[in-house]
C-alpha cells in the first residue's frame, strides 16, 4: 500500500509540475525578446527597420538595449508562421545590416523562434527545470522503492524494475546537471541536443560493467557446457554476448565516427535504439545487483518452516553435493535460530521422483536430515513436485495441512545461491512470502542465473517494459520532429 501511495504521489507531483509549466509558458510565451547580437548603440528608430511577413501572427512592440545588445520585442496575435526582418544602418556606412528570423506561433499563442533550426521561446528555462524536476522526482521514488524492497526482503521483478530505472535516470540526470552547471544553455534547442547526447553517455557509463558481465557470462557458458553438456539454456549466454557486441558496435562504435553521427539513419534509427539499449542495460545491471543482494539478505531468526528445494540426486539415492549444501544450509540456519531464540522450525524437504531416480528428492533429503540427528517429527516431507514452481506450490499445501493455515506462518526456503532470487519470485507467484537461505556452489553458475532472471523480468513485466520503450520511441520521435 505504501508503494502505491508513492507512485500516486509521484504521478500527482509530475502532473502538478507539467501543469505549472504549461500555464507559465502560456502566460509568458505570448511575448518574445529577440536578441539580435547587435551591439551598436547608434541604432535609433530612424535607422532601424523591423518587418513582419504576417501581422496577423506577430506584432512589433518596440526595441530596447540589454547589456548594450539590441533587443526587439514581439507579441503574438494569432497562430501561424511569420518571418521577421531586422535591418539597421549606421552613420558613415552606406550598407544596411539585415538579419532574417523565422517564427512559429502555436495554438496557445506561444512564440517559438525556429531560425536556422533553433527552438527558443520566453521562459524556456522553466520547461528545462520542469523536465529535470520530473526526472529527479522519478529517481527519488524509484530509488526509495528499491531500497524499501531490499530492507523488507521483498526481492521481486518490481524491485529490479525500480533499480533499473534508478540507474537509468540517475545517469541521465547526472550528465545533464553536470553539463548545465559548466555550460550556458542559451536555447531550448541546445537542451534537446544535450538530452540526445545523454543517451550515449548512459551507454558509455555502463560499458565497463557490461563488458565485465558479458565476459563472465561467456566464461560461465563455456564452463557449463564443459561440465553439464550442451543444452540450449547453457548456450543462452553466448547468444546474449553476441547480441550485446553487435549493439555496442552499432551504437558506441558510431559515436567515434562523427561523419556517421549526423546522418539521417543515425538520427531516425540509432538515436531511439541508444536509449532503448541503455534502458535494457540498466535493467540487466539491476538484475545482477538484486540477485546478489538476495543472497546477502539476513533472515530474521523467527521462521516456522524451512522449505528445502530439491534437485537431482545420485543413482544410489543419496544427495549430490549441490543438494547436500542446500540441506546443510537449512540445518545450520535452524540451529542458529534455536540457539538465539529457543524456537525450532519444521523442515519441508521438497521434490518428487524423476524417471531416473530410485527415490524422490524429498525422501532423499529426509533421510539425510535424519542422519544429521533431526527428529522425524520435525520433518514434513513433500515428494510430488517436479520443478521449482511446484516445489513452492505443493510445499505451501503441505504447510497449510500441517499448520492448519500457512498465512500466519513465517517461512524460509533453502536453495543454491544462484537460485535464491528465483525462489523469491516463485514463492510470491504461489501466494506466500518466504525468505531465502543461500547455499554456496561453483561461481560459474551465477552469470547464467543473472541472464535467466533478466529474461524472466522482461517476460513477467513485458507490458510495462513495452509501455516504457514506447514512451522512449515517442519522445525521441518528438525530439526529431522539433529538430526539423
Amino acid at each position: 500500500m505504501k508503494l502505491k501511495k508513492r507512485i500516486i504521489a509521484l504521478n500527482i507531483g509530475m502532473l502538478a509540475v507539467a501543469l505549472f509549466s504549461f500555464f507559465y509558458i502560456t502566460a509568458q510565451g505570448s511575448t518574445f525578446s529577440l536578441y539580435t547580437s547587435c551591439m551598436f548603440e547608434e541604432v535609433t528608430p530612424e535607422n532601424l527597420r523591423v518587418e513582419i511577413s504576417d501581422e496577423n501572427v506577430l506584432k512589433y512592440d518596440g526595441y530596447r538595449f540589454d547589456n548594450n545588445e539590441l533587443v526587439v520585442d514581439l507579441s503574438s496575435v494569432g497562430s501561424g508562421k511569420a518571418d521577421v526582418t531586422v535591418a539597421f544602418s549606421l552613420k558613415d556606412i552606406d550598407d544596411e545590416f539585415t538579419t532574417d528570423y523565422e517564427f512559429n506561433v502555436n495554438m496557445f499563442g506561444t512564440i517559438v523562434d525556429r531560425t536556422e533550426g533553433r527552438i527558443n521561446f520566453n521562459g524556456f528555462r522553466v520547461i528545462i527545470d520542469a523536465i529535470l524536476a520530473q526526472l529527479i522526482m522519478t529517481e527519488i521514488v524509484m530509488l526509495w522503492m528499491f531500497l524499501d524492497y531490499r530492507k523488507k526482503g521483498n526481492f521481486s521483478y518490481p524491485m529490479i524494475a525500480c533499480g533499473g530505472l534508478s540507474i537509468y535516470f540517475g545517469i541521465l540526470i547526472g550528465y545533464i546537471v553536470h553539463y548545465m552547471i559548466n555550460e550556458h544553455l542559451h536555447s531550448f534547442y541546445f537542451f534537446l541536443s544535450l538530452v540526445t547526447s545523454a543517451g550515449m553517455m548512459t551507454l558509455l557509463f555502463l560499458a565497463p560493467f557490461m563488458l565485465i558481465l558479458t565476459f563472465l557470462i561467456a566464461f560461465s557458458n563455456i564452463h557449463l557446457m564443459r561440465h553439464e553438456g550442451f543444452r540450449p539454456v547453457n548456450a543462452l549466454g553466448i547468444v546474449f554476448v553476441i547480441l550485446w557486441i553487435i549493439g555496442a558496435v552499432m551504437t558506441i562504435g558510431v559515436y567515434f565516427i562523427p561523419t556517421l553521427m549526423y546522418t539521417g539513419w543515425y538520427v531516425k534509427i540509432l538515436l531511439p535504439l541508444i536509449y532503448i539499449i541503455g534502458y535494457l542495460e540498466s535493467m540487466f545491471v539491476s538484475t545482477v545487483l538484486s540477485s546478489f543482494l538476495a543472497t546477502r539478505y539476513r533472515i530474521p531468526y523467527d521462521r516456522d518452516y524451512i522449505i528445502i528445494l530439491g534437485c537431482a540426486i545420485r543413482s544410489d539415492g543419496t544427495p549430490t553435493p549441490l543438494l547436500k549444501a542446500r540441506v546443510d544450509s537449512a540445518v545450520e540456519f535452524e540451529k542458529k535460530q534455536f540457539e538465539k531464540t529457543g524456537k525450532h522450525a519444521f523442515f519441508v524437504p521438497s521434490g518428487g521422483q524423476g524417471s531416473d531416480e530410485v527415490i524422490s528428492e524429498g525422501e532423499c533429503m529426509e533421510n539425510y536430515l535424519l542422519s544429521l540427528g533431526i527428529p522425524a517429527e520435525q520433518i514434513v516431507r513433500e515428494d510430488k513436485s517436479v520443478n521449482t514452481l511446484e516445489n513452492m506450490k505443493l510445499s505451501k499445501a503441505v504447510i497449510d495441512k500441517h499448520a492448519g493455515n500457512s498465512d500466519d506462518c513465517k517461512i524460509a526456503f533453502s536453495t543454491t545461491n544462484y537460485h535464491v532470487f528465483r525462489g523469491y519470485v516463485l514463492a510470491k507467484k504461489c501466494g506466500f512470502k518466504a525468505n531465502g537461505i543461500s547455499a554456496k556452489t561453483k561461481n560459474y553458475f551465477y552469470p547464467n542465473a543473472f541472464l535467466r532472471e533478466f529474461i524472466g523480468l522482461l517476460f513477467d513485466q513485458k507490458w510495462k517494459h513495452i509501455f516504457f520503450v514506447s514512451l522512449i520511441i515517442i519522445f525521441m520521435t518528438y525530439i526529431m520532429y522539433l529538430h526539423r
